[in-house]
């Protein structure tokens, strides 16, 4: 006999999930999710609350209605058009083992990557990930600024490149000095 998963549920609020109360508890027991706010509830990316909520580990509601999986990553797509190539990423991190935190800007397609055994919060992150779908152009300058942006974190740049079956290769990139 299997052992039930929690039925954590969560809110969809702006762009974000927050979870309240013992849910927020049970939540935090799970691993590396979220961020504690002021009021102790835990506020989800919503790549975080799709890869818990598609792993039926969370409901997500928004206004008393319960999202699926399809229908929560249809509303936040219609909010963030770069959401589900960030989704694709962290499902494929977090499946490997590994703890994955949402970036520092919403306007980029980043994730920090921690290394294996690492905890969130306790040690920084190892690398930064940028994301491309395979087959679309990208400048050059833009992956040295991020070369330099991850270099100035004190971080190492991974370029994320995703086929069209969705299976996503991975790039260590660095800078060297001229």
């Amino acid at each position: 006999m299997s052992t039930p998963k929690p039925q954590i549920k969560g809110e969809v609020m702006d762009r974000f999930v927050v979870v309240k109360g013992d849910d927020a508890i049970a939540l935090r027991q799970l691993g590396y999710y979220g961020e504690v706010g002021d009021r102790g509830e835990v506020v989800l990316d919503p790549v975080e609350a799709a890869y818990l909520l598609e792993r039926d580990l969370l409901v997500v509601e928004i206004e008393g209605k319960q999202l699926s999986f399809a229908e929560f990553s249809s509303l936040i797509m219609s909010k963030d058009p770069k959401f589900w190539l960030r989704y694709l990423i962290y499902s494929d991190l977090r499946r490997r083992g590994y703890t994955v935190k949402p970036g520092f800007s919403q306007n980029h397609v980043e994730l920090r990557l921690y290394k294996r055994g690492a905890e969130a919060g306790k040690e920084g992150a190892k690398y930064l990930v940028f994301g491309v779908a395979e087959g679309i152009p990208i400048d050059l300058r833009t992956i040295i600024e991020k070369a330099r942006e991850a270099r100035n974190l004190r971080k190492e740049l991974i370029i994320a490149v995703i086929d069209s079956q969705g299976e996503v290769c991975y790039y260590a990139i660095t800078l060297s000095e001229l």
